[in-house]
């Protein structure tokens, strides 16, 4: 069975936080090593989690889009800003556990690929990272 990502981009303003429209494509393409970056799910190669699941945002804006739908199939939930995701650092190392390339070090940066930084890119035009979120939903 292949596990799916849903994304919802929300940007605080006045200091409430509501949803970018028309949404933008974030991860659109099922990539485990993204996954278990983001969230520790199906994290078979054992790189690093930027954040364990945090669940959804208290103040999630309500107003309702494709995301709001599959929210009864989720099996996990977490947010993280724009912010932290500029800050990490990918140019540390770990030792991938996933076969075939189990044992190899790589550094996570060629681990994510370009794919998952061009994704990032484009949410910096939508204003100070820190007001800048992204709302994650895993179906396994």
């Amino acid at each position: 069975m292949v596990a799916d990502i849903h994304t919802a981009v929300e940007v605080r303003r006045d200091g409430r936080w509501t949803r970018v429209e028309p949404q933008p494509e974030i991860f659109e393409h099922p990539n485990y090593a993204i996954f278990g970056f983001l969230a520790g799910m199906r994290n078979y190669s054992q790189s690093p989690v930027i954040a364990a699941p945090r669940g959804l945002p208290a103040d999630l804006d309500a107003v309702g889009d494709d995301f709001d739908s599959w929210l009864p199939d989720l099996s996990s939930t977490s947010w993280l800003t724009l912010a932290e995701l500029l800050a990490y650092d990918y140019d540390q190392t770990f030792r991938n556990r996933r076969p075939p390339n189990d044992g190899e070090l790589v550094r996570l940066r060629d681990f994510l690929t370009p794919y998952f930084f061009e994704r990032l890119t484009p949410l910096t035009q939508l204003g100070a990272p820190p007001d800048i979120r992204i709302v994650l939903g895993f179906d396994e």
